[in-house]
């Protein structure tokens, strides 16, 4: 009798978790979403406020929001992610944005080569983090800078 009960609350409240209503960020934030396509993570803006707090302690901004490329030890400027993708291949990577209240992603490399123009429409300014060993900014004038961590 008791499972019976369990999976009746449980049916219950996944129902009612259905019909939470998503927050909304925007037609561009909906299409980046969209063209990431499967295997992307649209975290909570709880866990996306803890995790931009973890960002900015590992990594050091100007008050131009940049990074301070002068804190990482070593970068280099490239001119297309395609030059990256053998150390991204594998990686699971966090997307950023410099403005808005827009929640982290976290997706695969190829999801952000096959919706890149997508990705960087959201906002000015878009970091892509590997945690603890890289980060590239690509800066809304067309920089995009790569930092090993």
């Amino acid at each position: 009798m008791e499972s019976d009960e369990r999976k009746k609350r449980l049916k219950l409240l996944l129902e009612r978790r259905k019909e939470t209503p998503k927050p909304k960020y925007g037609v561009l934030f909906e299409e980046c979403v969209e063209a990431l396509g499967e295997n992307v993570t649209v975290y909570s803006n709880a866990k996306s406020k803890e995790l931009y707090d973890l960002f900015q302690q590992h990594i050091t901004f100007t008050q131009w929001s940049r990074i301070d490329w002068s804190k990482i030890n070593k970068y280099k400027a490239i001119h297309d992610l395609k030059e990256v993708s053998d150390l991204f291949y594998q990686e699971d990577i966090e997307v950023y944005w410099s403005y808005g209240n827009f929640p982290v992603l976290k997706t695969k490399f190829d999801n952000i080569m096959g919706a890149f123009e997508d990705l960087v429409a959201v906002s000015p300014d878009t970091f892509l983090y590997v945690p603890r060993k890289y980060v590239i900014e690509v800066y809304h004038e067309g920089e995009i800078t790569l930092g090993y961590l």
